[in-house]
């Protein structure tokens, strides 16, 4: 039976959380696809009052926009060949409901069929029975209809507990647009037409839904309104009372919905998770309904009642309880009482019980107090005779220390009878350290060894202090000392005669000596060879310094160009010697003095190759790079630097600014006839551009210019130049060529002098520009 009813319960909460499922139920060419597609395309686009219509994910959105595209464009309506589910959103008022639609083929419905959508129309929540009207006129034909929608409705009834259809149903007459034009009643139809029309062509069905749905509504619609032609769309689409099953399904799902909330509180009131869960689900579909706010305030009194009455469950125990526990805890305490009395049971046994009440009585403490200290005082009174019985006799008490300590926490009056018992143990303990130690101090081992025995001597009297046995215990330890001395005298004797025959060899390592010498004097603070080892120390010392430099001094004198090796063999020095050599400041002098050296010499490779071949700008630069990387803060540095700048300014293509100034050309220069002397420009060719011409002076055989060339000449390093002049007058002829010497890599210094043309007799050509070479500073 509870099986039967949690089947039951589950079956009502899946209708209450999950989303509803909509039945479409008609034969095929009803008009389906059609009604679905154009409840979305109206209830979409804000043309059906109070109802919005969404597709809830993108398959469905899809489905629909391509059933609408087609009808929009006039296209006639195929039929559906395959089940589709849709999954939409309606939206009523305040109200939103999760709606499955499924589109399927109509074949599907005929008497008989076993097709999958007959599973999906048992679980539905509301029914649309789509019949035509304007259908076959074959009365066998309307029955065959009215029979496939009789044998949904029996279906709904058998599993009903009434014989109602347990959901709402509604009749749609389709394409009623069709039976308005054939009865000439324009575009209005009368509720008592309707209802006649129904009576006469599907009575069988109106009788069943008079019967079994009294609820039921017809609904006169039109998916694509007056003027279609077959299964064509019009022209002008005006759909025909969608609003009215669109409204309607909202409204008897709201009522359903209610009506199985109430029937849930009937059957499952004390089933609380079960209730939030499907009021969670109804105040999501109906955020601002008042049954909403009903169904909640009762949920939350169902609440306070069953924990009221938990509640109550649970003081009754606990006094049942805590009576219990008063009785078995007093039977406790008078059982321990009472063994405590026979005179028959040791401390240890007594202790042990009092601890035994304790533990296994935790609620003492907080039921009898009283009883729970007196308890506690028994347990440390008893412990500490226990204690001090077992320190007498001689055996082990484990964690003595802890026990002692608790039962003087416990009860403050037992603090002599606990110091007796601590006084007792340390004389057993110092009786026995004393027998172990004097034994040690008189063995075997401590004749071969006397530092071990001389050891466990002072560790004892560092441990008692005050112990009667300290006068035996230092003459014991006076004995070892004496003893320990001699030997220690002789091994040092030892290891300094060896230091002495270890100097005596030739080729004697003075790192090894060195280090012998001051292990010794580590490890022996207190020999009287120390002072003796001491001088021979700092003799290795003496005779190590004196090597060191003078290493570095024949270094120099035999290598005076490497100076970075010059320079390390110094620094070895001074690594060597950091704490204190003798030769420390001869040492960083030599340093500085061989960085200044390496200076000079590294900049005068540059400087003498720059003096002998200016031309090879190149190699200079390199050896000035060469230069600063060793020596990046160096005398010659910043002279260095500017050259650099120089090579890198005219190894590249760089614009100068050249003016022309005078000339001279011999007076046999000019052309016959040509007045007083020749028209004389000037043009430049450097790297293949042409620069000029100057301005043209005439007549005349020593021209002034003063002309800077309008657009700097471009040039690089190797570029070659070649200077013409140039005589205007009646036509232009050249009257000299200059072509910078073949090879010259700083063609570019002839336009920054005076220069005479190879080729043009006396000519001579004055320039200046902005291009300068650079000048290197003398080595000192």
């Amino acid at each position: 039976m509870s099986n039967r009813r949690n089947a039951r319960l589950d079956a009502l909460e899946a209708r209450l959380t999950g989303p509803k499922k909509i039945a479409l139920f008609g034969h095929r060419n009803v008009g389906k696809t059609t009604l679905l597609a154009m409840f979305y395309r109206q209830a979409a686009g804000g043309l059906v009052p109070g109802v919005r219509l969404a597709a809830a994910d993108p398959p469905t959105a899809e489905y629909l926009a391509e059933k609408i595209a087609a009808i929009e464009s006039g296209e006639a309506t195929g039929g559906t060949l395959s089940e589709t589910e849709l999954h939409l959103r309606l939206y009523h008022g305040p109200a939103r409901f999760e709606l499955i639609v499924k589109d399927y083929q109509g074949e599907h419905v005929t008497l008989g069929s076993d097709e999958p959508i007959q599973e999906f129309f048992a679980g539905c929540d509301a029914v649309f029975l789509c019949l035509d009207p304007e259908g076959s006129a074959d009365p066998a034909e309307r029955r065959r209809r009215q029979q496939e929608v009789e044998n949904l409705l029996e279906r709904y009834i058998e599993k009903s507990e009434d014989i109602s259809t347990d959901r709402p149903v509604a009749l749609l007459l389709m394409k009623f647009d069709r039976v308005l034009a054939r009865e000439e009643r324009g575009s209005v139809a009368d509720e008592a037409f309707v209802e006649d029309l129904v009576d006469r062509q599907y009575g069988m069905t109106r009788h069943a839904l008079r019967q079994h749905a009294p609820d039921g509504v017809i609904f006169a619609v039109s998916a694509f309104g007056p003027g279609a032609d077959g299964n064509r769309p019009p022209s002008e689409i005006r759909p025909m009372g969608l609003e009215g099953p669109l409204g309607w399904v909202a409204e008897q799902l709201e009522v359903r919905d209610r009506s199985q909330m109430e029937l849930l509180w009937s059957l499952a009131a004390d089933d609380l998770p079960r209730l939030h869960r499907c009021l969670a689900a109804y105040e999501k579909r109906y955020p601002r309904s008042n049954r909403t706010y009903e169904f909640r305030d009762r949920l939350a009194r169902l609440e306070r009642k069953k924990k009221l009455r938990r509640l109550g469950i649970v003081a009754a125990s606990v006094a049942a309880l805590a009576g219990l526990t008063l009785g078995y805890d007093l039977l406790g305490y008078a059982r321990a009482t009472a063994f405590e009395r026979d005179a028959g049971n040791t401390a240890t046994a007594v202790a042990a019980r009092w601890s035994e009440l304790l533990a296994n009585h935790p609620t003492m403490p907080y039921i009898l107090p009283r009883f729970a200290r007196e308890a506690a005082d028994k347990k440390a009174e008893w412990t500490v005779k226990a204690s001090g019985a077992q320190v007498a006799a001689g055996s082990v008490v484990p964690d003595l220390e802890a026990k002692l300590e608790a039962a003087r926490a416990q009860a403050p009056r037992l603090a002599p009878a606990i110091r007796e018992v601590e006084k007792s143990r340390e004389q057993i303990r110092h009786d026995e350290r004393w027998k172990e130690v004097y034994s040690q101090a008189n063995s075997l081992e401590a004749i071969d060894e006397p530092s071990k025995g001389l050891t466990a001597l002072d560790g004892f009297l560092r441990e008692f202090p005050d112990s009667s046995k300290r006068p035996e215990a230092l003459k014991l330890a006076q004995g070892l000392k004496a003893e320990l001395e001699t030997r220690r005298t002789a091994v040092e004797r030892r290891v300094v005669d060896d230091l002495a025959r270890a100097e005596a060899l030739p080729n004697a390592s003075l790192a090894d000596l060195i280090e012998r010498a001051r292990k010794f004097l580590d490890e022996h603070p207190e020999s009287p060879y120390r002072q003796e080892v001491r001088d021979r120390l700092d003799d290795y010392l003496k005779r190590l310094d004196d090597r060191d430099i003078a290493r570095a001094r024949e270094f120099s004198k035999r290598q005076p160009t490497s100076f970075a090796a010059r320079i390390d063999k110094y620094q070895e020095y001074l690594k060597a010697h950091q704490a204190g050599g003798r030769y420390v400041s001869e040492a960083l002098e030599a340093k500085d003095r061989i960085l200044r050296e390496w200076d000079a010499h590294a900049y005068r490779q540059a400087h003498d190759y720059a003096a002998a071949r200016p031309d090879d700008a190149a190699e200079v630069a390199r050896r000035l790079r060469d230069y600063l990387r060793d020596h990046a803060d160096g005398r010659f540095a910043a002279s260095a630097r500017a050259y650099l700048d120089w090579w890198d300014k005219v190894s590249v293509p760089n614009g100068y600014r050249v003016t022309l100034r005078r000339g001279t050309v011999p007076a046999s220069a000019g052309k016959y006839l040509s007045g007083g002397g020749p028209d004389l420009g000037v043009t430049l060719e450097v790297a293949g551009a042409t620069y000029g011409p100057s301005p043209v002076v005439a007549n005349t055989t020593r021209p002034i210019w003063d002309y800077t060339f309008s657009q700097p000449v471009v040039w690089k390093y190797g570029d070659p130049i070649t200077i013409r002049v140039i005589d205007y007058d009646w036509s232009a002829s050249e009257v000299a060529v200059l072509n910078s010497r073949q090879g010259d890599p700083l063609a570019m210094r002839l336009l920054d002098n005076t220069i005479k043309l190879a080729k043009g007799g006396g000519v001579t050509l004055t320039f200046t520009s902005d291009f300068n070479m650079p000048t290197l500073a003398k080595p000192e």
